[in-house]
């Protein structure tokens, strides 16, 4: 029987102690010499000290200096020959302290893995494959447990474990997988799942052998949490808090030390039914050393607070009338219009009012469109529906704001009234922007989507936010586009709005997607008010196709009346081709020309309603 069957065994008998921060405590005893990983080559005594001060403090369990070997901090190419060094300086540091102490006490050497970000479908899969590569390199030198660390979100790393599991294309029973997840003061990952949600999650998972929570907050936050926190089963939960919380002190980020403090709130924690504890960000030797005192006074693990709880009944949940209508098969008007790029707002508020004339039924609002600045969609979106009445759906971009003030618009919004949202992933910055402008992408739209499904469940459940996703309908891999829209529906999509239909083929691919998927579909319609106006979208928009057939319609002389009736009469006609399978039609306002597009929809209603007789017609003379 293996040591690591061994660790399976001690710990469901007694309390497991792991080891403190590497990170930070390298960096405060080296504070010139950037990441603890960079050692493994450059230092790799230093890397073996510190295990081994952990281990003369009583830690069960080191860590090896891995946590941010991953392509984000090094070389791809170099992965592989830094895991095997940080390897390799855990088991000389258990080899000298062995040799050292005469000590023959258990002592396990177990993977950091930490998170790395990517930001849409084709990265998670370079990702899934980089987290392969990097736990084959692990079990080839002998490693058999697995810390995954600070993660918001379970997905990617229960395939990473399902992996593990089945190395060599069979079952591997020594491994041992610990996954671990940070939250925040309030108790949410910043993937937006409660603590008390993880754990309904995670006792379902049995690829993960314990699962637990580190970082983000001090042993004082972590206590208060975990004494929330109900379990359907019994189960193996760790818990590594910070020492406390960071701050700046003459430039450098420090933490105040505190250890006896964090020990006796440790103890309160593993009052909470806790199996391993150790340290995070910020704790050392000196931490550690004092949590070994306090395991002492616990002979076994305390009992967890087993409780089956009853299912949220969500059946007093606010009907939406826009998802309503949809839902009903009734045919839904949606107009975007684009907030003001100075402080001036009456040609919008104008605008707003003329759809409300029209009883569209939303308004939605883009989120500086091209990664040109323009005021902020929510803050629009509540002006004028403060200011018309009208139902508005704001966009919701991932470029421009990370979680935080993503969270906070939409707390704002939510408060203000608004319900609906389109949740998009963003314009990239422009080249020429990008030595002075940031793009932040914390998430793409599937994850976004994630989280506000998440924020629904957790805070809004009486009256949720309903969001839209976009449809590029133009790839040249239809499968691929319908995987995506699939992901979107999963992740709480209700509908979808596409980019601006123009040909025969590109109303047929739409067609195709909504078959295959069964999707709501709101099929994209953006008039083409002039000549140069036509030029531009055919040859300056990727993904738009304009036909010549569309293009011969206008003439570079026309006057401004012909050309908005041509525009006018392509939009009909793209609309009636499309009216045996589209949802509803989604209306983007050029140059502000909100009487233009007003026309058409009163035309597409018209043909609807003729549409509606004729099929009456046809039912009762059958």
């Amino acid at each position: 029987m293996s040591q690591h069957i061994q660790l399976r065994d001690r710990i469901q008998k007694e309390i497991i102690l792991m080891d403190g921060s590497m990170g930070t405590y390298y960096n405060r005893l080296y504070p010139e010499d950037g990441e603890a990983e960079y050692a493994n080559e450059s230092h790799p005594e230093r890397i073996v000290k510190i295990h081994k001060e952990y281990l003369y403090a009583g830690a069960q369990v080191i860590r090896t200096n891995t946590f941010a070997v991953n392509h984000m901090l090094l070389p791809y190419g170099d992965i592989r020959e830094h895991l095997s060094m940080a390897v390799q300086c855990a088991k000389n540091a258990v080899a000298e302290y062995c040799k050292e102490t005469a000590s023959d006490r258990a002592i396990d050497i177990a993977a950091s893995i930490g998170p790395i970000r990517y930001c849409d479908e084709k990265e998670e899969e370079d990702v899934l494959e980089e987290y392969q590569m990097i736990t084959e390199t692990l079990l080839e030198h002998g490693i058999r447990i697995f810390v995954f660390e600070t993660f918001d979100d379970w997905k990617l790393i229960k395939k990473v474990a399902e992996y593990l599991k089945t190395w060599g294309q069979e079952r591997q029973e020594d491994v041992f997988i610990l996954a671990q997840f940070s939250v925040n003061r309030g108790g949410f990952t910043q993937a937006g799942y409660s603590m008390q949600r993880m754990v309904a999650q995670l006792e379902q998972i049995d690829v993960f052998d314990a699962f637990g929570f580190n970082c983000g907050i001090g042993a004082a936050h972590m206590n208060q949490l975990l004494s929330k926190l109900h379990f359907r089963k019994d189960c193996i939960l760790s818990a590594l808090p910070n020492a406390g919380y960071d701050h700046m002190l003459r430039g450098k980020r420090v933490y105040i030390d505190h250890p006896d403090y964090y020990a006796e709130m440790m103890r309160h924690i593993l009052e909470n039914g806790v199996n391993v504890v150790g340290g995070c960000c910020g704790t050392t030797p000196e931490y550690i050393k004092m949590l070994a005192d306090v395991i002492q006074e616990y002979k076994v693990v305390q009992s967890k607070k087993i409780e089956i709880r009853q299912q949220d009944s969500y059946e007093d949940t606010k009907p939406n009338a826009f998802i309503e209508k949809l839902n009903q098969g009734q045919r839904v008007y949606v107009v975007e219009i684009d907030s003001p790029f100075n402080g001036k707002a009456d040609k919008f508020l104008e605008a707003g009012y003329q759809l409300k004339e029209n009883q569209v039924d939303l308004v939605t609002i883009s989120d500086s469109p091209m990664a040109r600045p323009r005021a902020e969609a929510f803050e629009m979106g509540i002006y004028l529906a403060n200011q018309t009445g009208l139902k508005v759906m704001p966009h919701v971009c991932c470029r421009d704001r990370n979680v935080i003030a993503l969270r906070s618009a939409m707390l704002g919004g939510y408060i203000n009234g608004i319900r609906d949202m389109l949740i998009i992933t963003g314009d990239p910055v422009a080249r020429d922007d990008r030595g002075t402008v940031s793009a932040v992408f914390d998430f793409n739209s599937i994850k976004l989507m994630d989280y506000v499904t998440n924020m629904n469940a957790e805070v809004f459940h009486n009256e949720p936010f309903y969001f839209g996703g976009a449809l590029n309908y133009a790839g040249v891999n239809i499968d691929a586009i319908v995987t995506r829209m699939r992901k979107k529906m999963e992740a709480g999509c209700s509908y979808f709005l596409t980019q601006p239909v123009y040909s025969d083929e590109d109303i047929s691919r739409v067609q195709e997607l909504k078959e295959k998927t069964g999707a709501k579909i709101i099929l994209g319609i953006m008039p083409l008010v002039s000549y140069k106006n036509a030029v531009f979208m055919k040859n300056e928009m990727p993904g738009i196709s304009v036909p010549d057939t569309i293009l011969k319609r206008y003439s570079p002389d026309m006057s401004r009346e012909a050309a908005e009736q041509v525009a006018e009469e392509i939009c009909v006609e793209i609309g009636k081709k499309a009216m045996n399978y589209a949802d509803g039609f989604y209306l983007m306002t050029p140059f502000n020309r909100v009487g233009l597009v007003n026309r058409i929809i009163n035309q597409l209603r018209e043909a609807d309603r003729q549409e509606t007789v004729d099929n009456y017609g046809d039912r009762k003379a059958e």
